[in-house]
């Protein structure tokens, strides 16, 4: 792939996830937007801190990978 492809495709991407929309890549997965609500977390030690709410990208593969030989 050329580099004014990529730079182009990440440019589309970038906006479509400003504007919290989902992308699909065929035969690859899909990309999603979801917000995270502010929570406490816990950690090892016992401290607790409140987590702030975030928008995360999550990402979900289409493909299925078999073992069968």
């Amino acid at each position: 792939m050329n580099r004014e492809f990529l730079i182009a495709f990440k440019d589309v991407m970038r906006e479509q996830f400003v504007n919290k929309n989902r992308v699909e890549l065929e035969g690859l997965g899909q990309f999603e937007v979801v917000h995270r609500e502010q929570h406490q977390r816990t950690f090892d030690n016992g401290k607790v801190v409140m987590m702030p709410p975030e928008d995360v990208l999550e990402f979900k593969s289409n493909i299925r990978i078999s073992y069968d030989n």
